[in-house]
């Protein structure tokens, strides 16, 4: 603005110079210069009226002045409101430009003295019309006759966009006769058109017309260029919110797509009710892929044809009547794509053309229009087809389909899941079976067994007897021998029945109360032929008041012979241990029974199969000390039987400890109780 007055100060200074060079020339001319002006007051009367002509001049000069500043003060102050306007409607509507055109449109008209105006916009092939203001409605339909069209030399908004540059013209009478015809329709004498550039390239331009000839000031071409500055940060700034909007959409899908796929992995992971999955995952896909209706097949090869398992969001009578038409290989969009190894999709079931399966007439009748079918593939290995239907017509875009195929690779892994289920399932019924009738044969082998053992160890004592009494000794160490055989031979039926009875599930509990130290005294002398054997010393630690214990007397009997005869088979000249406590953990009282010894020990190899039945350590070590590997196993599940476990710990060359944990109470639904003490 400081400028401004310092110009018009330079401007009135001329004026003043030339009014004073007026004022003496007209003199001169006057001719009143040349007579000698002698009187005094005379000369003072004409500088007197000289000042007052120079200052009425001065005065006119400035008020011209004042009214040329007023009016450019106007105008740039309403150039500043327009722009103000502009902007904030840009910042208050960032998602519609076009309000910002209507007012761009409206405020280039008023500023720039124009009859109308025009906003066009550029999408790289097409010039669009999109906002005006002052058009007559003749102006207004034939400028619309006009768009969209591409840019070109034969316009002037072209021009403006192909050159990038504010093309001017004062008189359309000057341009071809195209501009000149359109001009005449519209009416318009003079026109200026603005590109709006971002990043140097074209989007848009502003055009202003006038009905008389004449050029645009310097001013209104800036203040154009400015309005169409303000136009392309319009425009980008829609561009990026709906950027960040379809982002933000994309994410949202992504998200949603990813939470759903979650879903579907974790049933597929977590339960084998192929039901249950497979609903999960026609449901999700139904959601996913906006559409009103899916359906899972599965394929039976012996038939080959496809048969409906589960859907989603379709009516009860459809799902009757799909059941009843199983699909053939091949037939319908279902089986051409399995039969091609690739998605099929109908875009119009209406149209005939593509589609030519038996069920077109019976899913029209439930206005579906658009089917997209996925095959279940495992390794090219056909396990039936995923299919979606729409009620509108038009194609399922190629992200959906690749999304669709991702759930019918879920499919697979269901079906196959649960085929493999049922096939182990069966399986396992086989095996359950055949084990039976094994527990059941050595049962009764057993029983058979054991009828002629014992008259056989009955046999052999009383000839060993007989022997002693007619003086027969020598036959005695042979008659032991077979009595011992026989023993040994009857302990590993008993083994074996008793495994097997486990098995079979036929195995009881009989429950009673005892004492334990009479309990462990008994075993204690049980043993002592063993400990000696391999001359071996035992160590019973066990406080005098262990109190009684509600359990299977025999069972917890035999699990600790078997502990402690398998300690003092695998010690030489060393130390065999049992220690009995008893403590109570949350309210429930145990007793731990800890066998020890200083043998040979295991390694970790052998602890891992140790109570496996017939699993002994290694071959060498069988032929050794031999056994049967019966002990252990039967052993472990008779703790289990009754509540409690048994454990190892312990070390090659050094020894072994084993554990067994019991409640004092032992509880069986099916236990025969009897009291004694």
């Amino acid at each position: 603005m400081e400028s401004l007055y310092t110009s018009r100060g330079h401007l009135f200074r001329k004026y003043v110079v030339f009014s004073v060079t007026l004022v003496g020339v007209g003199l001169l001319a006057s001719g009143i210069v040349e007579f000698s002006i002698a009187n005094a007051v005379l000369r003072t009367a004409m500088l007197l009226i000289l000042g007052l002509a120079l200052s009425v001049l001065a005065s006119f000069v400035l008020a011209r002045e004042l009214a040329n500043v007023h009016t450019d003060l106007t105008e740039a102050l309403e150039q500043q409101t327009a722009m103000r306007e502009i902007l904030h409607i840009i910042n208050s509507l960032p998602t519609d430009a076009q309000p910002v055109f209507d007012m761009i449109a409206q405020s280039a008209v008023r500023l720039c003295d124009g009859q109308f105006c025009a906003v066009h916009r550029f999408d790289g092939e097409l010039t669009h019309f999109v906002a005006h203001y002052g058009l007559t409605p003749s102006g207004l339909e034939a400028t619309r006759q006009t768009f969209p069209r591409p840019p070109g030399q034969d316009s002037v908004m072209g021009r403006a966009l192909l050159h990038r540059t504010v093309v001017h013209v004062p008189d359309v009478r000057e341009e071809s006769s195209l501009i000149l015809s359109i001009a005449q329709a519209i009416g318009y004498r003079s026109l200026v058109a603005v590109p709006m550039l971002c990043h140097g390239s074209p989007i848009g331009g502003i055009a202003v017309a006038r009905a008389q000839a004449g050029p645009f000031s310097d001013r209104q071409l800036d203040l154009l260029k400015t309005f169409a500055d303000q136009a392309v940060i319009a425009i980008e700034n829609v561009r990026l919110f709906q950027e960040l909007q379809a982002r933000t959409q994309e994410l949202m899908q992504s998200v949603e797509e990813l939470q759903a796929l979650g879903e579907v992995s974790q049933a597929v992971s977590s339960t084998l009710d192929l039901q249950t999955v497979l609903t999960s995952i026609v449901a999700h896909a139904v959601q996913l892929s906006g559409t009103d209706g899916g359906a899972i097949y599965e394929y039976d090869e012996s038939t080959q044809e496809f048969y409906l398992r589960t859907t989603h969001q379709m009516q009860d009578e459809l799902i009757a009547a799909l059941r009843t038409r199983p699909i053939r290989l091949g037939e319908g969009a279902l089986g051409e794509a399995v039969a091609a190894r690739k998605p099929i999709q109908v875009a119009d079931l209406a149209d005939r053309g593509p589609y030519q399966g038996r069920l077109r007439a019976l899913l029209a009748q439930y206005g579906f229009r658009a089917v997209l079918a996925i095959p279940i593939l495992r390794e090219e290995h056909i396990i039936g087809g995923l299919v979606v239907r729409r009620k509108s017509p038009g194609e399922f875009p190629a992200k959906l389909v690749d999304l669709m195929q991702t759930f019918a690779a879920q499919s697979a892994l269901a079906i196959q899941n649960a085929r493999l289920f049922r096939e182990l399932e069966d399986k396992r019924q086989q095996l359950e079976i055949a084990s039976r009738y094994k527990s059941e044969f050595l049962a009764n082998m057993s029983h058979e067994l054991r009828t002629p053992l014992n008259a056989i160890i009955g046999y052999s004592e009383m000839l060993q007897e007989e022997a002693t009494d007619l003086g027969y000794e020598d036959f005695t160490p042979d008659l032991q021998k077979i009595n011992a055989s026989g023993k040994h031979l009857l302990a590993l039926i008993n083994d074996i029945l008793d495994l097997s009875k486990i098995e079979a599930g036929h195995m009881d509990l009989y429950l009673e109360i005892f004492d334990l130290g009479s309990m462990i005294h008994e075993v204690e002398t049980t043993v002592q032929p063993l400990v000696e054997k391999n001359a071996n010393t035992l160590v019973v630690q066990c406080a005098d008041n262990l109190g009684t214990m509600r359990a299977d007397l025999t069972k917890v009997r035999q699990a600790l012979f078997n502990l402690l005869s398998n300690a003092c088979k695998f010690t030489k000249q060393g130390a065999v241990a049992l220690e009995v406590t008893r403590q109570a953990e949350d309210g429930v009282e145990w007793l731990t029974f800890r066998v020890s010894d200083t043998g040979i020990g295991l390694t970790p190899a052998q602890m891992g199969k140790l109570f496996q039945a017939f699993s002994q350590a290694e071959a060498a070590t069988t032929r050794q000390y031999g056994g049967t590997g019966l002990g252990l196993a039967i052993t472990k599940r008779f703790c289990q039987m009754m509540g409690g476990d048994v454990t190892v710990e312990s070390e090659a060359g050094k020894g072994a400890t084993f554990t067994i944990r019991l409640p004092t109470e032992v509880t069986a639904a099916n236990a025969t109780m009897c009291t004694t003490v």
